[in-house]
C-alpha cells in the first residue's frame, strides 16, 4: 500500500495542492523603538487570527530574544495536540502551529 501511494505521488504530483486560506502569517522585525514594540505589534496581529488557523511567525530578532518570544507564543497561542514546529537560528527564527483561537490566560498562584 505504501508503495502505491509513493508511486502515485511521483507519477501524479500535480494533483497535490495545498489550501493556504487558513494561514495567519506574522513577522517580528527590529524596530527603532525597541524589540518589545515589535513583539506587541505581533501579538496584536495574532489576536486577529482565527481558531484553527495555521500560525506562522518569522522573527528577524537576535536568537536569544526570538527564543523567548517564540516560547511565549507557543505557551499562549498554540494548540498542544497538534504538531508545533520551531527553528531558532542566529538570523531568522520560525514558528508554525495551529492557533487555539484566543490567548491562554495566566493563572495566578497565591
Amino acid at each position: 500500500m505504501k508503495k502505491l501511494i509513493l508511486i502515485s505521488l511521483v507519477i501524479f504530483p500535480f494533483y497535490i495542492s495545498a489550501d493556504f486560506d487558513n494561514k495567519c502569517s506574522v513577522l517580528i522585525t527590529l524596530r527603532l523603538q525597541s524589540n518589545e514594540d515589535a513583539y506587541k505589534d505581533a501579538i496584536a496581529k495574532i489576536k486577529q487570527c482565527e481558531q484553527n488557523d495555521i500560525l506562522s511567525v518569522t522573527s528577524f530578532l537576535e536568537e536569544s530574544i526570538s527564543k523567548v518570544y517564540i516560547t511565549d507564543l507557543i505557551q499562549n497561542f498554540c494548540m498542544f495536540n497538534y504538531e508545533i514546529v520551531t527553528l531558532i537560528d542566529k538570523q531568522t527564527s520560525n514558528l508554525s502551529c495551529v492557533h487555539r483561537g484566543k490567548q491562554r490566560v495566566d493563572r495566578k498562584l497565591n
